[in-house]
Formats: C-alpha cells, structure tokens, sequence
C-alpha cells in the first residue's frame, strides 16, 4: 500500500507502474463488398551502428497508411492451422486502427502467439510483415484474413494441419509421431540430434554404451521449463524400453514430441547399419538452422586436439547490452558444437557476431581468431564466453570440481542483523514487511541459484533500510533528513551520442547519513532504454552496477559509469546528488 509523506519525505515502496490501454473495436459484416486498389508505405528502418559509447537508439516515426477505403469495420477471412480464421479491420482516415479476431480454430497457446503480427501489421500499416516462429501457421492465416478484409482476395490455400510433413499447431512442430522400426544396435560414442518442441528448436545429445542407449541429456530448447520438465520424464521410458516409440506426456505433448524427434535424429546417426528407419519421421530436424547455434556440419572434415575430457560445458562473459552465455560440446577431442544460451545484444549485431563462433569450430582453438568489424562487442564477449567454457572443461578434465555453490555470506549476515532488531522500536507496516522479507531470505538459503540469493539480500536489505522509527524524530546530529525520496533527472545524449532522451525516475532511501537503497529505477522513453538502465544499475557478470557501488559507499561520489551505459549511470549519479541535495538539515540559522 502506498503511503505519501508531506515535503521531501516518502514512504517506502511507492513503485512507479506503467499502464498500458488496450481498445477494442466492434466487428460488423459487409454485403456487395468490391475489391478496392490499395498501398502501404513503411518508414524505412535506419541502419543501426553498435560502435559507439551506448547503442543508438533512432526516433521512430509512425508509418501512415493510404488504404483506398472509406471509414468502418471490414470481415475478412484466411486459413490456419486447424481451419478458418475470422478477423474484423477497423478503418479510419485511410489507415488500420484496429484487428480483432473474431473467430479461430487453432490452438489457443499457438494462436496467441500468433496474435503479435497484428502490432506488426498496424505499426507499419503493411501487410507485408514476417509471420511468428513457432506458429507459422497461425500468424500466415491472420495476415490473409486482414488482406481478405482490406482487397477481398480470397485465401484458397489448405490448413497447416492437411499440408505435407506437417502435424502441429505450428511449422515444424508436432503434436504425434509415428512408431518406427528402432535399429538393432547402435555404436558407441556421443550423438547429437534436432526437434522442434513448444517453443522451437530443441537438442539432445545422446549417449551410447556397449551398443545400447546409456544416457540421454537436453542440452538446448525454448520451452518453458514446466513443460521440459514434464517432457524429459519421458527419456526414462526410452533409455529403459530402448526405443522411441514411447508415449507423450499429457500437459507436455509438443515438447515430448521434439525430445523424440531429437533423440531419433541422434540414433539415426549411430545406428550400426547407417541407415536405421529412425532417421525417418523426424521432419528433417536434423537441417534446421538455428541462429543461436553452430556445429560442425561434417564430423569427417574437422579433426580437433581439444585435450579436454568429453561433455557440455558452459561459459559467461560480457557482450555489448550484458551479458553472453554460451554452452560448448566437446566429442573426441573436438569442438562439435557451440550454442547460444543466453544473450540481451541486438539479433543483428549478433548474429553478424556469430562469424567468431564458426571461426572457432573451422579452427578448433580461441586463439588468432579475430572480433567481427561492425559488432566489436557482442563477437568478443561471444569469444570470451567460449575460452570460459573451455576454462571450465579444463577444471574437469583435471579432476576439479565446477559445481560452484551461491555465496551465502552477504544473505547469512542481514538475517541475523534482522534479527537482532526489537519490534517494539518500528511502525508496525515497517516492521511487518520486514518480517516477510526475513522469511524470504531464510527460504533463499536453500537456494542453488545466485541470483535467487542476491535477490532475497537486496530485498530484505531495502527492508531494514526503510524500518520507520515509531517516534518519527529523525537523528538530531545526521547532516540528511533520513527517509526515501523519489527524484526525476533527464538522460540526454552528448555529441557523441545518437538516441532519443528520456526521463530516469528513482526511489533513494537515506539512512545515517548514508544511502542505504535505490530502487523503482525506470525510464518513461523508449522500451530499447530499459536494457541500458538495468545494465547501468546491476552490472554485468566484470562489471559491477552503480547502485551496489553506491550502497557499499553510502554515498554517490567516485563512482565508476558502466561501459555502454553511460548515460543512465550518470542519470543515476545525478538523481542521488539531488536526493542529498533536497534531504540536507537545515542550519539553525537556516531555520530561523
């Protein structure tokens, strides 16, 4: 519950929300409709350049539409998934205000997926915009349905579901699969195959022993990890019946599905007689192409001397707009695969990055490998993810172990500070959400995650920091009004720099002279900002976030900027001075 304080003083938690307002229209239908003649133009997109203090950022400009039709709502038609898709175009001043749908067949995960090309579709005012991955299907009827609207040109072709080769609710995914002949044996080795499940592409890697399937691990997928967890359930069954004709797992079908279409592309690869009915009914996963990954296409023709003991192994470091995770597969010595697990850079900046991780496989070391022109950052912190892995492969290969336990210490120490507290002393609402937070914390103990355990500190430190004395007398000899405040500072480019400004709005919490929290950091510009604003507030992986810089300090002063982030880290430096600035005591001459 938010508490206002007269003058400079707040009450704690008073979060900024945003909200955002969405209009409906009213669908109606349409007799002796004529095809009219149509255009769309679309702003050009500026070509973007990483190489900079901070990304720019170009000023959009809406695009206006020139549709030949008078004011009103149109009823179109297109075909789907699972069948027709019924849409209602709303019409005003030649332009698209609004797309609703009115009737649809396909799956409703799927389709609400789907759904996002109606943004694509009135924020260009075109109809020539790329349909969703992962509900191809779906997102392909809508865009038809609004051109059966707009021209009345029919959609004659035949649902996803009737189409060759394909049995989901979206391209490449699937809801069944068919029973094969499973091949006798298989050799032994490391093998690794491609489906498609929930979210997109999965991978496995599988591993065979004496001729039989020993393990089976997954080692990439976009689904969420409810539905993988439900889904893997189903590898038991198969390393025990030793076969993939298995059964789905209801509430997990689509990601089942893809686990077995991956597992079946591996075996297919192992089986002895090379030519095993596996690699049929597998949709041809094995040639999906993935941005987000790279391997060596043709095992024969790469030969690595990595002296690194087999197995997936993992590596962070920092790219352009954070942090870069990567996961390296090491087989007989060579660098199979490199896949992408985690990265917040600009898709086309990374994916020109990705020309590194292809150097790496061709030459099967890190070393003399060049950073890419044009995406300097991203393709070095690419570089730097994959020597960590290696790194990590080493500690195994020498007996080390890498199971690398959250640090405790920080969280161990504010529980007991907690605790030590009298609640006699506090407001009963202070002392209330202090005592949730405490409770919080002690669950966080039990975390395996470090940053589960860095949240429960930060939270349970910005508890203690804004206990309220029940008396409300502040200390008479502090220089600082104790107390949180929020404060407004505009984040301007220099001449250096290319982006739209935007306003940076924060709560500072002073306590004993000193500032003790800062939080509720938002901006109210571009949504492309709030990377750099979380970037210049917690860090990356090398480089610590201004806010911890300035509660280890108490105060603002001497404080490091974060590379690539500058301006919101100056933003944050110069809401702090005017928090002091505005929370100083008066004199007592002052005073009088």
């Amino acid at each position: 519950m938010d508490i206002k304080e007269t003058g400079k003083k707040l009450k704690p938690f008073a979060p900024v929300l945003s909200v955002a307002l969405v209009t409906a229209c009213v669908a109606g239908s349409l007799s002796g409709y004529e095809a009219p003649v149509y255009a769309a133009t679309q702003e050009e997109t500026p070509v973007k350049k990483e190489e900079t203090k901070e990304k720019k950022e170009e000023k959009k400009t809406a695009a206006k539409g020139s549709f030949d039709l008078e004011d009103g709502v149109y009823k179109g038609t297109g075909t789907g998934y699972a069948g027709d898709i019924t849409v209602s175009v709303q019409i005003k001043d030649k332009q698209i205000v609004s797309i609703d749908i009115l009737s649809s067949s396909d799956d409703a995960a799927f389709f609400s997926r789907a759904k996002a090309v109606i943004d694509k579709i009135i924020e260009g005012q075109t109809l020539d915009v790329d349909t969703v991955s992962g509900a191809t299907f779906s997102s392909r009827g809508i865009i038809s349905a609004v051109k059966n609207a707009l021209t009345g040109e029919k959609d004659n072709s035949t649902t996803g579901q009737a189409q060759s080769g394909q049995t989901a609710a979206a391209a490449g995914s699937s809801t069944s699969v068919a029973k094969v002949e499973d091949a006798a044996a298989y050799k032994d080795g490391t093998y690794y195959g491609s489906g498609t499940g929930f979210g997109g592409p999965l991978k496995v890697m599988v591993e065979i022993s004496g001729g039989k399937i020993a393990s089976i691990q997954i080692v990439e997928n976009s689904d969420g990890s409810d539905y993988i967890s439900k889904a893997a359930s189903l590898i038991d069954s198969i390393i025990a019946t030793q076969s993939t004709n298995v059964d789905t797992v209801s509430g997990a079908t689509y990601s089942s599905v893809g686990i077995i279409q991956a597992v079946r592309d591996a075996l297919s690869q192992a089986a002895v007689n090379g030519t095993s009915d596996t690699s049929q009914n597998n949709n041809n996963n094995s040639n999906n192409s993935n941005n987000n990954s790279s391997s060596d296409d043709n095992n024969s023709t790469v030969t690595g001397t990595v002296p690194y003991k087999e197995g997936i192994y993992y590596g962070t470091a920092e790219g352009y707009s954070g942090d870069v995770s990567v996961a390296v597969v090491i087989q007989e010595k060579t660098i199979k695969a490199i896949l992408i697990t985690e990265s917040s850079d600009d898709e086309a900046f990374f994916n020109r990055a990705m020309d590194v991780v292809k150097k790496v496989i061709k030459t099967q070391k890190t070393d003399d490998v060049d950073t890419v022109s044009g995406a300097t950052y991203s393709s070095k912190g690419l570089l730097n993810a994959i020597k960590n892995a290696l790194k990590q492969a080493e500690k195994v290969t020498n007996g080390e172990s890498i199971d690398e336990k959250p640090d405790l210490t920080e969280l161990k120490e504010l529980i007991e500070k907690a605790e030590k507290l009298e609640e006699d002393t506090y407001t009963e609402t202070s002392w209330a959400i202090l005592q949730t937070r405490l409770e919080d914390a002690k669950e966080a103990l039990k975390e395996t995650k470090q940053t589960a355990v860095d949240k429960a500190a930060e939270k349970l430190k910005k508890a203690i920091a804004q206990l309220e004395s029940k008396d409300g007398k502040d200390e008479e000899n502090t220089k600082y009004v104790s107390g949180t405040y929020e404060v407004t500072v505009p984040c301007e480019p220099d001449e250096d720099e290319d982006f739209e400004g935007y306003n940076l709005t924060m709560s500072v919490t002073i306590r004993d002279d000193k500032i003790v929290a800062i939080t509720d950091i938002t901006g109210d510009g571009a949504s492309d900002n709030d990377r750099y604003i979380l970037k210049a507030a917690n860090g990356t992986s090398s480089i610590k976030g201004v806010v911890s810089q300035i509660i280890e300090k108490g105060m603002s002063e001497d404080i490091d900027t974060v590379s690539h982030a500058t301006c919101s880290s100056n933003a944050i430096l110069e809401g702090c001075k005017k928090v002091l600035e505005a929370a100083e005591r008066p004199t007592d001459t002052e005073a009088e």
